[in-house]
């Protein structure tokens, strides 16, 4: 009896982690399209990215999903990533430009994709100077490629090593959104310089 029921618990553990998969792969550069790399570019140059203050970030979606960057176009190449999730791990200036290995490329951990039990997945990769994308006075974005299948097996597949190779990609030079707070301050500052204009005149 105690026998039969562990199986049964073992059964409905197995089926949990196979309905909640998890794929692996390597967040690197330098090892992408079977050690081919992809490399990072300042906009309208052939000078790879060679700054250290540089970070690199991930987003995903498990399926086909099409983001493409046209590389002669600012506005294209500075854009935001759309349709794919920001994966969620602490990566976020872990990689910087340039590694021990070369300039524009970065060597980084391996990454667990949760959700993703096989299949295509689809990546794509931000670079950015700044504390976030978003106030980044620089930044850039690989468009997205697509990969047949990803590891499931714990062991970390490879950009672009089945399926669509990682592109090398380039940033470029962005006015920065303020923060919310910077806005804030500017506003409250704005509203005392009225307030102490009006006193003056009356």
């Amino acid at each position: 009896m105690k026998k039969s029921v562990i199986i049964a618990i073992l059964g409905v553990a197995a089926s949990v982690a196979t309905s909640y998969g998890q794929g692996y792969i390597a967040f690197d550069s330098y090892i992408a399209n079977s050690f081919a790399s992809a490399n990072t570019y300042n906009f309208g140059t052939t000078t790879p990215v060679a700054d250290s203050t540089y970070n690199a970030a991930l987003f995903y979606a498990i399926g086909t999903v099409s983001d493409p960057v046209t590389e002669s176009l600012l506005s294209s190449v500075i854009s935001d990533p759309t349709g794919m999730t920001a994966f969620s791990g602490t990566i976020t200036g872990a990689q910087p430009y340039p590694t021990p290995i070369s300039g524009g490329v970065f060597g980084g951990p391996g990454l667990t994709i949760p959700g993703y039990s096989g299949g295509a997945i689809t990546f794509e990769v931000i670079a950015y100077n700044g504390s976030s994308y978003d106030n980044s006075t620089s930044r850039g974005r690989s468009g997205s490629f697509t990969m047949n299948s990803i590891r499931t097996d714990g062991i970390d597949s490879a950009f672009g090593d089945n399926g669509a190779p990682m592109p090398n990609f380039v940033v470029g030079s962005v006015t920065p959104v303020p923060e919310p707070t910077t806005l804030a301050l500017a506003g409250l500052g704005g509203l005392a310089s009225l307030v102490a204009f009006r006193r003056k005149q009356a």
